[in-house]
């Protein structure tokens, strides 16, 4: 069951669906402040870029500030800060240094614990080098199979 709250347009406690009160349409602000949670996506390094990118285009549907251009004040106010906000989340997640940061510092370990220094966890340092050497043998992977295909075009 969907966790009810009340909305700041009508004062109504009603359930929130899509970022909408249910009882007068009005889009809610968005409470997840992660950009995982914004998304509803696993925290994790490896991503689904095309179902981020499908929850990213979903958020903007309902959040874009062109849908408010008639609107009252506040649903203006709302839709440009949420949509910023998604905006900026997006840009994290999809960034590898930004997503390792966002994944560090929800794990604890706060930037300022980790400049110039080892890792004092030797199992996060493990699985860090060891998801960095996936990551780059899948960009070695991809860039022989553009190579193939480069090949086969010009029939070499």
């Amino acid at each position: 069951m969907k966790q009810k709250q009340i909305c700041w347009y009508c004062k109504k406690k009603t359930e929130i669906k899509d970022f909408q009160c249910q009882i007068c349409k009005k889009i809610q602000k968005i409470n997840e402040t992660n950009p995982y949670d914004i998304f509803g996506t696993e925290k994790s390094f490896i991503l689904n870029f095309d179902d981020l990118e499908q929850r990213y285009l979903k958020l903007q549907s309902i959040f874009h500030p062109d849908k408010f251009i008639n609107s009252d004040s506040n649903q203006k106010k709302i839709s440009i800060g949420e949509s910023s906000k998604i905006n900026n989340a997006y840009n994290l997640l999809i960034n590898n240094v930004e997503r390792v940061k966002i994944l560090l510092d929800f794990y604890g370990y706060k930037q300022d614990d980790v400049e110039g220094k080892s890792f004092k966890d030797p199992d996060l340092l493990e699985e860090i080098m060891d998801l960095q050497s996936k990551c780059m043998s899948i960009e070695h992977q991809n860039e022989k199979q553009k190579i193939e295909l480069k090949k086969k075009k010009l029939n070499i």
